[in-house]
């Protein structure tokens, strides 16, 4: 009878198995090169759950099986620690290093339109938040101005008077609107540039700020989105388990999310590539629209450190507005720094999170 058990348990722990791997290989292979498995990304809270359940079950049956979870979470232990964290104190940094707060935030346009919130000051709760933090370095994606009118950048930066020197470029122009990335910083900003990404609105941000003795590469980046209107995120939030969803709603869907997944891999391979060149430390923010087991984020990440990592909580959810929770937004840094105050503001000025922690310079 427990032979039997464990037989039929080893069945559908292979079931398992192929998805989790799937998973290990959308952070190495490109979505340009094969798109299928970005999407096994999104699982891997999930699967990687099911495999220390099925460790533990076979710890108890006394199966020779426990050596299959067992290889697969040393091997995904790395992504492990990048999705989920327990931490409940953050880790601290050196106090003979230089340590600037750093903060990022997708601000949703700060609703200037009005849109999507029924808030009248929604962009005075951003400032007011910001403010109160007190960041020496601030990198907002969804920046938006309103010139001529009541919200230009001369007025933005009224409400930021911490934050005197500025940097910003646009995707976008209509009329008296602009919307695109903005750098605001304590310190010196001695050159920035950017990049537009082919074929979309997205783009990076970057600027060598003087930080004492010491000169640091900020990087903002705003990567592909799938694009989902207001409509479309009340239609999914009120969507139910017993609701019936039309199957060309499903297909359209998937080809909105392939389409953006492939973009995004095209765009974080640019942004590596002016990383891998630049000639200071980096601190890389910003929005990246994809989950920490991901090529974007893999590939972005390749030799950075997640602060996240050195005091996040759980899975550290950036993007609580759909039916699946997700962490899509970053502050990665250069291994020579360390990170500590990780944390998450639980505010409700956008549909995303601000992200914010303190890092010692070397």
């Amino acid at each position: 009878m427990l032979k039997a058990l464990r037989r039929i348990l080893f069945i559908f722990y292979l079931l398992t198995v192929v998805p989790l791997i799937f998973c290990y290989l959308s952070q190495v292979i490109s979505p340009v090169t094969f798109w299928p498995f970005a999407f096994f990304g999104l699982l891997f809270p999930v699967l990687i759950v099911i495999q220390i359940a099925f460790l533990i079950l076979f710890i108890v049956l006394r199966s020779k099986a426990v050596i299959m979870p067992l290889v697969l979470i040393v091997v995904g232990w790395t992504s492990i620690t990048q999705t989920f964290q327990m931490s409940f104190k953050s880790v601290s940094a050196s106090q003979n290093k230089s340590q600037v707060k750093v903060m990022t935030y997708n601000v949703r346009l700060f609703d200037i339109a009005h849109y999507w919130s029924t808030l009248k000051d929604q962009s005075e709760g951003v400032f007011s938040y910001v403010n109160d933090l007190k960041p020496d370095i601030l990198c907002f994606q969804e920046f938006a101005v309103q010139d001529p009118g009541n919200f230009s950048i001369d007025f933005i930066k009224s409400r930021l008077p911490s934050l005197p020197f500025t940097a910003a470029e646009y995707n976008f122009t209509n009329q008296n609107r602009k919307h695109g990335l903005a750098i605001f910083s304590r310190f010196p900003i001695i050159m920035s540039g950017h990049e537009h990404f082919a074929d979309t609105k997205n783009m990076m941000l970057f600027c060598d700020i003087l930080i004492g003795q010491d000169t640091v590469r900020v990087y903002n980046n705003h990567l592909e989105s799938i694009h989902f209107d207001r409509d479309e995120f009340q239609w999914i939030d009120t969507t139910t388990n017993k609701t019936r969803i039309p199957r060309d709603k499903i297909t359209e869907i998937i080809d909105r999310m392939k389409g953006a997944y492939i973009k995004r891999g095209t765009q974080a391979d640019q942004v590596k590539k002016n990383i891998d060149h630049s000639p200071y430390p980096v601190i890389v923010c910003g929005d990246f629209n994809d989950t920490p087991v991901s090529y974007t984020t893999h590939q972005i990440g390749k030799n950075l450190y997640d602060s996240f990592r050195s005091g996040g909580r759980w899975l550290g959810i950036t993007f609580p507005n759909v039916k699946a929770p997700l962490r899509i937004d970053y502050i990665l840094h250069s291994k020579q720094m360390t990170s500590s105050d990780y944390r998450i503001g639980k505010v409700k000025f956008s549909d995303h999170r601000p992200v914010s922690c303190s890092i010692a310079i070397q």
